[in-house]
């Protein structure tokens, strides 16, 4: 377990290093914007250099974006994902991959300005281009450190989300410290700190309670036939998904800046791109809609009641008081239902209520931020923490095993 946490510490070094690489032809004082908005603050903890033109300035949405996307295709190419041919997965991944790497490129460059030198040496078009490879290349390298990450690490994607994290909490406790109560006022800095205790103890309660579902085993005839249990959490797959969710927001937002700067002349296009952030009331609808849909898919998807029932009619296990085969799976198909849809109801409050209160508190977006960051964080960490766990006990009993081999 220390070589998988020391191998990520690494991963993480290596991460900060590739942030601090400038992309070459490209002005590094240019590339700045309204680093404490909404939009700003998604971006930033998928990965975005927060300011830096560096070759990681991508960060981690394509990839994300990729993933769930790809895992949502093969479920509707059959009736279970899992049935897709790795190597056909593996191909729609890295497709989408590229595809939504070369559209962010594209909508990132429209903030950059290239060197006087670039231009007057090689041309905007050369220049441009080899922009674009250093983009895509510093994304692709990303996906490689968090796939290494994931095989020889701890967390995966978690542990560069959660430095992001960090800093950003750092920057805006840093920026806050300094203004003094008058200009932001005690009520603001009050509601935030309420807010960010409550979303945490909301977020633990979540994804620590279980519902338990009593199941009879026919191949049991003792004292413990009656403990037997389907454990589902309250909230099914916690609410990590929520940064895939909010990776397809970036990226849905990146297209449609895109195709923006080739119709100007739409007015729906324009209204979109001004009123499509998470600052205005149409970005925080588009966004809710977004999480509810894509959370209900997720969860179908990675826990397929189908499964469940099929896997018991198998083994000649039934739930208590629900007939094998199709009613068992209507009967679990309706509880993941109504599992997630509850737990979201208490995520989307989590998630709105700051978005909306920071609409009537102007360039202060990026306090209001702070519960969903901490949101992201306290997930990142439980998540984290049963990874930790299980890896410890299954390396125990794997060296127990090994002994009893030596034994022998």
């Amino acid at each position: 377990m220390k070589k998988r946490i020391i191998f990520s510490l690494f991963i993480t070094l290596i991460y900060i290093f590739g942030k601090n690489i400038p992309l070459e032809f490209v002005v590094q004082k240019t590339h700045t914007y309204s680093l404490f908005s909404m939009q700003n603050f998604v971006e930033y903890i998928l990965g975005d250099d927060m300011g830096k033109a560096s070759v990681f300035l991508l960060g981690l949405s394509p990839w994300m974006t990729a993933m769930i996307l790809a895992r949502i295709i093969g479920f509707f190419m059959d009736e279970k994902s899992n049935k897709v041919a790795p190597n056909r997965m593996r191909w729609i991944t890295n497709l989408l991959l590229i595809t939504f790497a070369l559209i962010q490129s594209i909508s990132k460059m429209r903030n950059l300005t290239l060197s006087s030198y670039a231009l007057s040496h090689y041309g905007k078009l050369y220049a441009s281009i080899v922009v674009l490879c250093q983009l895509l290349a510093g994304s692709l390298f990303l996906v490689w450190l968090v796939e290494k990450n994931i095989k020889f690490g701890v967390g995966g994607p978690s542990s560069i989300i959660l430095l992001n994290i960090i800093i950003n909490i750092v920057t805006i406790v840093g920026k806050y410290r300094v203004v003094t109560l008058s200009n932001i006022g005690v009520f603001a800095y009050f509601l935030v700190a309420v807010y960010i205790i409550l979303t945490v103890s909301l977020i633990i309660i979540l994804s620590q309670s279980e519902v338990r579902i009593p199941v009879y085993k026919s191949s049991i005839h003792n004292e413990y036939a009656s403990s037997n249990y389907l454990l589902f959490k309250i909230n099914p797959l916690g609410t990590l998904p929520s940064m895939y969710i909010i990776a397809i927001y970036s990226m849905l937002m990146n297209i449609i800046r895109v195709i923006y700067s080739y119709e100007k002349a739409n007015h729906y296009l324009t209204y979109l791109v001004k009123n499509g952030d998470l600052e205005h009331s149409l970005g925080i609808i588009i966004f809710m809609g977004l999480f509810f849909i894509l959370s209900i898919i997720l969860t179908l998807i990675l826990i397929d009641p189908k499964d469940i029932a099929d896997n018991l009619l198998k083994n000649g296990d039934c739930i208590e008081n629900v007939r094998p085969g199709k009613e068992t799976y209507r009967y679990l198909r309706a509880m993941v239902l109504f599992l997630v849809s509850f737990s979201n109801i208490f995520i989307m409050i989590i998630l709105v209520i700051p978005l909306i209160i920071g609409l009537s508190f102007k360039g202060m977006s990026d306090l209001f931020s702070l519960p969903l960051t901490f949101m992201v964080f306290t997930s990142i960490v439980l998540s984290v923490k049963d990874e930790i766990m299980t890896r410890s006990i299954g390396g125990i009993y794997e060296k127990r095993l090994l002994d009893m081999k030596g034994g022998h």
